[in-house]
């Protein structure tokens, strides 16, 4: 999962020349991911709770900024699920995708677990499909195999894809809680809330749209984050074989810092952060590590 995400934001130019600090993907309409990607039943006919959560003794909490609360759930509740979680039910209803926001009893099911993760995979085919076309299919053959199987390891290395888990009739979202970024990163592609200050919002019409709500609707966000940032990383000088322009692409994703596969900060926290993202982004990518969840 991401614990550090555009923290180093002024020394992008710097770093990489010939780019840009703007960040196109905040320009695109909500319209591009508030689309139903997942065709899952959602929680309109569930309840809402009837008591406090806090009655529940579930975990521990802390308001973020006054703006939301951030759970640290109980072993038992997200088994194995993630850590932090903000809880969403009365802020997401009618938008939660139940098919992909499960139980701990459903979660230790082991048939029921590895369909989740066929799920995903499909989910993101799917979205990764509908991206591509969307900006006009301008990849193809290898490039575009690759893409796609990037976008799996995107995913995985943010998230393992998670994204909501159920408690109840309570719903939450996996969040970084560790991040630099004072509001978190948000659902199973961790997109940015906002910088170090709470008041330095990132990506303010997905969080106003509530694209976190949905799970189709966070995949498709990042992945198009990706796609952008990919396709200026594509044509740098820095970035000479097909993985190095795939991995110089999530330098950029996950640290802000530069959209070459090989410049670090020389900050030694900052870097051990990156090359720790970038390493386990490149190992699931030719590990395919999720195939393993899914047999």
């Amino acid at each position: 999962m991401r614990a550090v995400r555009w923290a180093l934001l002024g020394l992008l130019l710097a770093s990489s020349p010939g780019v840009t600090a703007e960040y196109p993907w905040e320009e695109e309409p909500a319209s591009r991911w508030t689309r139903d990607f997942s065709n899952s039943a959602r929680d309109n006919r569930v309840p809402l709770p009837t008591t406090q959560l806090e009655q529940e003794g579930i975990g521990e909490k802390i308001t973020v900024h006054g703006l939301f609360d951030r759970w640290v759930l109980n072993d038992s509740v997200h088994v194995g699920r993630g850590t932090h979680f903000a809880e969403v039910t009365q802020d997401c209803k009618g938008k939660i995708e139940l098919d992909f926001s499960l139980t701990a009893a459903q979660w230790q099911n082991r048939a029921r677990r590895k369909r989740y993760y066929r799920s995903i995979d499909k989910l993101v085919i799917k979205v990764g499909r509908q991206l591509l076309a969307d900006f006009g299919d301008q990849l193809s053959g290898r490039e575009r195999e690759a893409f796609m199987r990037a976008l799996h390891a995107l995913a995985w290395q943010e998230s393992l894809w998670q994204h909501s888990i159920r408690y109840k009739n309570w719903f939450f979202v996996v969040l970084s809680g560790s991040s630099y970024n004072a509001l978190d990163d948000w659902g199973i592609t961790q997109v940015a809330r906002s910088h170090g200050h709470p008041d330095e919002l990132l990506n303010e019409r997905f969080f106003a749209s509530k694209g976190y709500c949905s799970i189709g609707s966070t995949l498709y966000y990042g992945f198009m984050e990706y796609y952008l940032i990919y396709m200026d990383a594509r044509s740098l000088p820095c970035n000479h074989s097909a993985m190095d322009k795939l991995v110089g692409a999530y330098n950029q994703y996950a640290s802000g810092f530069s959209y070459c596969n090989d410049q670090f900060s020389e900050d030694e926290t900052f870097r051990t952060y990156q090359i720790g993202a970038m390493t386990g982004f490149g190992n699931h990518y030719k590990k395919r590590t999720w195939l393993k969840k899914m047999k």
